[in-house]
């Protein structure tokens, strides 16, 4: 656990980190009466993602989130791994401009989300055709589920 924090923390300036998370899907409509309990309620999902090691400052800049309902789309592995290859396109001439050396990607440990072969060949796609010539290494860290506490959980009740 403690190796984790470490490496959601390095202060390094030629490392890059991205955190993401999705949080508990939550009900709509959301009533405080139980006239609601037996009709169909609509799930809202949001994917949270944080540029930037675990002590960085949340704001406009380094926080992006994506919600959606679930009748527009499941919350699956293709899902995440096309918002995080959306942010990987926009963030890549900020990688270069900075001289990043190592893209660290960490995630909690959700199987059917995260930690899986498509976002593995996500990044093999993104590594290969997309990522500047200084990039030398992108790590996926994942933390043993339900121990762990990202900047995408900063916030969330």
């Amino acid at each position: 656990m403690k190796a984790f924090f470490e490496h959601l923390h390095d202060p390094s300036e030629d490392v890059f980190i991205i955190s993401f998370d999705c949080e508990k899907n939550q009900p709509l409509p959301k009533l405080p009466d139980s006239a609601a309990y037996y009709s169909r309620q609509l799930y809202l999902y949001n994917f949270t993602v944080v540029f930037g090691h675990s002590h960085s400052k949340l704001g406009p800049d380094n926080v992006q989130s994506f919600c959606w309902t679930e009748n527009v789309y499941k919350k699956n592995a293709n899902l995440t791994s096309s918002c995080i290859f959306h942010l990987l396109q926009q963030q890549t001439s900020n990688l270069a401009k900075v001289q990043y050396k190592t893209l660290r990607l960490v995630a909690d440990g959700c199987g059917g989300q995260n930690k899986n072969s498509i976002m593995i060949t996500m990044c093999m796609l993104w590594m290969g055709k997309y990522a500047p010539a200084n990039i030398e290494t992108l790590e996926m860290i994942f933390p043993v589920t339900g121990h762990s506490f990202l900047p995408a959980d900063r916030g969330k009740a």
